[in-house]
């Protein structure tokens, strides 16, 4: 145990938790690895509810009273609670326990087996190396994103206990299943436990350290909307030696859609798509020039020689929505390429809202800016009668934003 003076400073608090962390790191450590071992792709029922057991056993290490929230079909949420005595208040720290979809191929190593790297990305063994440089990485799927964050609040119970402090607060965790995901059981979470899930104030621990390595409060974070979009060519692909300049090319059509819909400095195009924006407020502008200029070094760690946002600072494009084109597919490249007019070309993409936007609001402006561009928007895959009958596009959209775009 570490004594710790009765009223000490929060910068003699710091000290002392940096001391009981640099005495236990491994321990820290050992345990991370092994929570990260278990795989965490929240449609994988099996192993999703290993992690969810895992934590409740770690928690309940800790001596918190912990539960498992349940909803039929959906990842368990789990729940674990620090009493605090005389206390009237709880604050919630939020994490999630799911992780991203995983592409082996892009992995040097197996995901669910972490391991340490050095700044040359050469391969560490920690558990016989000395002393532990901090530019160490350890590299499995949510190592960063989010069980880094479960694991350091642990580890900060840990502190607690072991220099005898008590919060002044009743404090929760929790850690749901499915953010990755889209959250799509959250609300009907929230409707059935009120008791459970309504604190007195959230904490959310799902999000990087700042680049400049201080430590950060932030108070909102944009949200997510998101879209599948196909443009439908021909029933089957055709050559371009005979149809070409007469059958329509999706790709074509895809990437003029794409260009009507946002530029090269990241404003989005969409008629009306601004009107719902609050700009920033004087107050917080000045509190963004506070925030240390990380720009220059980010450019050199990402190798860019140009940024969008035509000229304004990072932090305050972060006060605007963004549209991102996460991917497109559409036919075949290098020596898989063929001389096709291809059949359909697909884009994924995703909006970053602000205050006062809503899905909803989005996905009908979105809409009505296909229906603009010619196009005819269809919400499953068109049949023959739906392709003759429109002799412009034909637009779908999938399962995120309701809705597919077709040439006839």
């Amino acid at each position: 145990m570490i004594a710790v003076p009765v009223g000490a400073e929060p910068g003699e608090i710091a000290k002392q938790a940096r001391e009981w962390r640099a005495q236990h790191e491994r321990e820290i450590l050992a345990e991370f690895v092994e929570f990260l071992a278990i795989p965490n792709l929240a449609s994988d029922i099996p192993n999703i509810r290993r992690n969810a057991e895992a934590l409740r056993a770690m928690c309940e290490k800790r001596g918190l009273s912990t539960q498992l929230l349940t909803l039929e079909g959906a990842p368990p949420i789990v729940v674990a609670d620090l009493v605090a005595p005389n206390a009237k208040r709880t604050i919630a720290f939020y994490a999630h326990y799911d992780g991203q979809p995983v592409e082996p191929a892009r992995w040097k190593t197996d995901p669910w087996k972490p391991t340490m790297r050095d700044a040359a990305e050469a391969d560490i063994d920690w558990q016989k190396a000395g002393p532990l440089d901090p530019e160490l990485r350890l590299y499995a799927r949510a190592a960063g994103d989010d069980k880094g964050p479960i694991i350091a609040m642990l580890a900060a119970l840990d502190v607690l206990r072991a220099t005898a402090r008590k919060p002044a607060a009743n404090i929760r965790f929790v850690f749901e299943g499915e953010e990755e995901a889209g959250s799509p059981n959250l609300g009907a979470y929230l409707e059935k436990y009120p008791e459970k899930l309504r604190p007195d104030a959230w904490i959310l621990c799902d999000g990087p350290v700042h680049q400049s390595r201080r430590q950060q409060l932030f108070f909102g974070a944009r949200g997510i909307t998101e879209v599948d979009l196909t443009v439908y060519g021909p029933v089957k692909g055709l050559h371009d030696g005979h149809y070409g300049n007469w059958v329509r090319n999706p790709v074509v059509g895809l990437a003029h859609l794409i260009n009507s819909i946002r530029d090269e400095t990241g404003r989005i195009l969409i008629k009306g798509f601004y009107d719902e924006v609050q700009p920033p407020t004087a107050a917080e502008l000045e509190a963004l020039k506070r925030i240390p200029n990380v720009e220059p070094e980010l450019r050199r760690e990402f190798q860019i020689g140009a940024v969008e946002g035509d000229g304004k600072p990072l932090n305050e494009l972060l006060m605007l929505p963004a549209l991102n084109l996460r991917g497109i597919e559409a036919a075949r490249v290098g020596a898989q390429a063929s001389n096709t007019i291809p059949t359909e070309a697909r884009a994924s993409i995703d909006f970053r809202l602000v205050p006062k936007q809503t899905p909803a609001s989005v996905r009908d402006l979105f809409e009505r800016h296909l229906v603009a561009e010619g196009c005819t928007i269809v919400r499953e895959t068109p049949n023959a009668e739906t392709r003759r009958a429109h002799g412009n596009r034909q637009s779908g959209m999938g399962k995120r934003i309701p809705a597919r775009a077709h040439f006839a």
